[in-house]
C-alpha cells in the first residue's frame, strides 16, 4: 500500500478478507466488551459475520441498544483498522448457508443450527495504519522516519463507505 494516496480512502475489500479476526466492541448500557469475531464475508462497506443469537450481547444488538465498533490488527501484515457502523441481524438459512465455513462448525451444529444468524455490519466510517512488514522492513521505516519525515513510515488513510 506505500503508493497509496492517502487522500483517497481504500475500499474495505482491499484491506479485510474472509478468514481474518476483528474484535467487534459493544457498548451497552455504558459498559464496553468486545470479543473475536470471523470475518465471514467482505462486500463493499459491509461486513458479514456468522453470530449466536443467544450469545448474550446478541440481545443487545437485536433490540438496538448496542453500540458497535470494530478494530483488526493483522501483524503479519502491519496493518491495523479501527471502524465503526451500524449493525443488523438477519436470519436467513439461506445467507448462513451461503457463509458457511469449516470454522462454523465448532460453534454451531450445522447449517441448519437455529441459533446461527449473520450479523451485517455496514462500515460509516474508519480508518487505517499500514507499515512495513517484517523486522528489517520495519526497521528500515523507522530509520527512514527519524532521520526524514514521519509519511516513511507507513501509510494511514481513511476507509471507503
Amino acid at each position: 500500500m506505500s503508493d497509496h494516496d492517502a487522500d483517497t480512502p481504500l475500499p474495505l475489500d482491499e484491506l479485510v478478507d474472509p478468514g481474518n479476526f476483528v474484535m467487534l466492541m459493544t457498548m451497552i448500557d455504558g459498559t464496553h466488551t468486545s470479543r473475536p469475531i470471523t470475518v465471514a464475508a467482505v462486500a463493499g462497506s459491509r461486513l458479514s459475520f456468522l453470530v449466536d443469537r443467544t450469545a448474550s450481547w446478541m440481545q443487545a444488538v437485536i433490540s438496538g441498544r448496542a453500540d458497535v465498533h470494530a478494530t483488526m490488527a493483522d501483524v503479519k501484515e502491519s496493518t491495523f483498522l479501527a471502524f465503526n457502523g451500524r449493525v443488523s441481524v438477519v436470519d436467513d438459512r439461506a445467507e448462513v448457508a451461503r457463509l458457511w465455513n469449516p470454522g462454523a462448525s465448532v460453534f454451531f451444529d450445522g447449517k441448519d443450527d437455529p441459533n446461527a444468524v449473520v450479523l451485517h455490519f455496514d462500515v460509516t466510517d474508519g480508518e487505517y495504519w499500514d507499515a512495513p512488514s517484517g523486522r528489517i522492513g520495519r526497521a528500515l521505516a523507522l530509520l527512514r522516519g527519524f532521520v526524514g519525515s514521519a509519511d516513511s513510515v507507513g501509510d494511514h488513510g481513511a476507509i471507503e463507505t
